[in-house]
């Protein structure tokens, strides 16, 4: 028995070439009861004739075609702003949603207007049963924490829990507390792209929930080297629009051993003329920043103290080699420790 869709809520779906896994994306909205005329999907300058496949396939479902590709946010932004309804489902265009994921999370969001985000569990579409990504956190050296990556999903247990940061492959969302925090940043293409909206979702005071009996599904494929440009020089940014004055000098020891550490590792790889690429191109956005740092002052709620973490830092397989694996777990130890001390101290007001 198909579902009752909310009336409240829209879908956004965001596509680059995806006209291979749209018919799945889409029939998976069928089956959650999702009208066609509540759906967007925009797609940034697709060579693969998706735009002209879904007018004909699915013409009640609006299309936007953009003229370049720019990378998700610029089509997340106009599924956010274009949307009608009080919440939109962001999602992405090689995701499937489960029939009644999206009811769920907008069950989820009910009753507490500081959920501001209903996020499902990505699993990994071949193999359901195994989580993606679940319970992820910022790192106060601003990566990623996936504690649940690839373990399996009935190890999760059925609580919903609030998160610190959370996957844009399929993300619930109050417009209106998107809006307020200044939407997904435009500039970064790809890399951090998503942590920095959610991120800045909980700087603004706004819950992210997580609900583990909401399941969305995703082809994930590997990463070009290409990416290493944007992770590069996104972080950095990341760190000097979003964090306190006073977290950024209190991480310096941090950031003076990481760093390097990061450097070397990339220029051993073959990838060091890619850093300095990123250097300069975080110069280049270098004079906006005090604009940057001035709208996140605006709706700051959350001081750096609530909101980082420490933990398990994920690295890219083809970049550690076996003598690594034991220095990055001492790495993890030290890093923790310093938080805690620096929690208990500087930051402790």
């Amino acid at each position: 028995m198909t579902p009752v869709f909310p009336e409240d809520v829209g879908v956004a779906i965001v596509s680059h070439n995806n006209r291979e896994t749209l018919p799945a994306t889409l029939a998976s909205l069928d089956a959650a009861g999702c009208p066609h005329g509540r759906i967007v999907v925009v797609d940034g300058a697709s060579t693969d004739s998706t735009a002209e496949w879904l007018r004909t396939a699915y013409p009640d479902v609006q299309v936007r075609a953009l003229a370049t590709n720019a990378g998700p946010n610029p089509g997340r932004n106009i599924g956010i702003r274009e949307t009608l309804q009080k919440y939109v489902f962001l999602m992405d265009a090689d995701v499937q949603v489960q029939p009644r994921t999206i009811q769920r999370l907008r069950e989820t969001m009910t009753g507490d207007k500081a959920v501001g985000i209903g996020s499902p569990i990505v699993v990994h579409a071949d193999d359901p049963a195994t989580i993606q990504y679940a319970g992820g956190s910022l790192h106060f050296i601003c990566e990623a924490i996936n504690p649940w990556m690839n373990r399996p999903l009935a190890a999760r247990g059925g609580a919903c829990e609030d998160v610190g940061v959370a996957s844009g492959n399929g993300l619930l969302i109050d417009r209106d507390a998107a809006l307020a925090v200044g939407l997904f940043d435009e500039r970064y293409f790809m890399g951090k792209d998503d942590g920095d909206f959610t991120h800045r979702m909980r700087i603004g005071g706004y819950r992210i929930l997580e609900r583990p009996d909401a399941l969305v599904l995703h082809r994930s494929r590997p990463r070009g080297e290409w990416l290493f440009y944007y992770q590069i020089r996104n972080r950095w940014h990341f760190m000097l629009k979003n964090y306190q004055w006073l977290t950024l000098m209190a991480i310096v020891p941090c950031l003076a051993l990481h760093e390097p550490l990061q450097l070397i590792v990339l220029h051993a790889k073959g990838h060091g003329v890619t850093y300095w690429r990123a250097v300069r191109g975080l110069i280049a956005m270098l004079p906006d920043l005090a604009r940057d740092r001035a709208q996140v002052a605006r709706f700051r709620k959350l001081p750096d103290k609530g909101l980082l973490r420490s933990g398990r830092l994920i690295v890219r397989e083809d970049l550690m080699t076996p003598g690594a694996r034991l220095g990055k777990s001492v790495y993890d130890n030290l890093l923790a420790a310093y938080w805690s001390l620096l929690r208990h101290t500087v930051l402790s007001g």
